[in-house]
């Protein structure tokens, strides 16, 4: 055999062998037992066949599902996620919960619950929906993903994402102009209850009403009596303040009651609040600015993060003082409001936000644009 046959020959062989080495990892188990069948993969029965979720147990655990193990014919660390659809739909159109679960057992928190019922539609909170629910068991790559079978239950959501309320009054600089999105009021965290909170400094004799949409005065809440809120359209402004000072604001706004109290915690003042994160390498800071109103608020408009990651609040630019997250819904999903009373960095996706923070109290609004 001459010299060129021998090389072709090797080259060839150095061919096959790399196409092998680019070949996807194999599938080395078909999901069938011994006998052809396919591997048994059973769901329990729930501990309940209905719940009604409430907002005010919104990070709790509803219930558990567990199930027992596909036999794969080896040890295997399974990784299991709860998926949901409408009943009867056959998981056409579903939703994955978050959190999932190993040692057969999965924790089904409310919120998520709550959150993907709300994503497939199902959003009314006077209504037993019909929901079914399945587990999906995976390893990795070259096992194929295996379903279990499917358990229903009748639950009961409650309002979605929290209704954003705003002020309007000569409390600020702004007037009686109704629509000025920067008036957004604060509240604990993201769970619907329709209580919010504003601490900060008003003028002697200053009033306010509360609107729902900049712009509109058709969904509004004002004066009816003391500690007593109206939305009928008719009501009065609110007023309480007898002199120049801080104050806390509560408002009930589903139960039509708020509180106005003097303020009586520290008032440190920063010269500047900045956002510094992974989206700028910790190296830097992104400033906000300072309400023109009140030296404890600060505001951040159409704020560029370009990259997911985590990101803190830190005071004149140093680490002497900075803000995280504890806020335990906060750290399960990106949220919405909150108070940065921790020491968490918080995660939050790029994207275009409206920031606003108090120093005073730590309350934060990040929102998406």
């Amino acid at each position: 055999m001459n010299k060129v046959n021998i090389l072709s020959i090797v080259f060839a062989g150095i061919c096959a062998f790399s196409a092998c080495t680019d070949d996807k990892d194999p599938v080395i188990n078909d999901l069938k037992d011994s006998e052809g069948n396919n591997i048994s993969f059973i769901l329990n029965a729930p501990n309940n066949s209905s719940y009604t979720l409430m907002p005010e147990n919104a990070s709790s655990i509803i219930d558990i599902f567990t199930c027992e193990q596909p036999d794969y014919g080896f040890a295997a660390g399974v990784t299991y996620t709860v998926q949901v659809c409408e009943g009867g739909t056959e998981f056409e159109k579903f939703e994955s919960l978050p959190t999932t679960g190993s040692g057969e057992k999965v924790l089904i928190k409310t919120f998520e619950l709550n959150d993907a019922m709300n994503n497939l539609g199902m959003v009314n909170p006077t209504v037993a929906y019909n929901v079914d629910f399945r587990l999906k068991a995976f390893i990795n790559d070259s096992v194929p993903e295996l379903y279990s079978n499917t358990v229903n239950m009748a639950i009961t959501p409650y309002s979605g994402a929290r209704t954003q309320v705003y002020f309007v009054g000569d409390i600020f600089d702004n007037g009686w102009n109704n629509n000025d999105p920067s008036m957004r009021i604060f509240a604990d965290d993201d769970v619907n209850n329709m209580l919010f909170t504003y601490t900060g400094f008003v003028k002697a004799g200053s009033a306010f009403k509360i609107i729902q949409t900049p712009g509109d005065w058709g969904i509004q809440w004002g004066y009816d009596s003391d500690g007593a809120l109206s939305n009928d359209g008719g009501s009065g402004n609110i007023e309480g303040f007898t002199q120049d000072g801080y104050y806390t604001i509560t408002l009930d706004l589903a139960g039509n009651k708020y509180s106005i109290e003097p303020y009586t915690g520290a008032t440190t003042e920063y010269k500047q609040i900045s956002l510094i994160g992974d989206f700028n390498d910790w190296g830097g800071d992104l400033d906000l600015q300072q309400a023109s109103y009140d030296k404890h608020i600060w505001i951040g408009e159409k704020i560029e993060i370009p990259s997911d990651g985590g990101l803190k609040l830190r005071a004149d630019h140093d680490w002497a003082v900075s803000f995280g997250g504890s806020n335990s819904l906060w750290n399960d999903k990106q949220g919405q409001f909150a108070k940065f009373d921790g020491g968490d960095n918080v995660k939050v996706s790029a994207g275009t936000y409206f920031i606003k923070f108090n120093d005073l109290t730590k309350h934060i609004i990040l929102l998406a644009e």
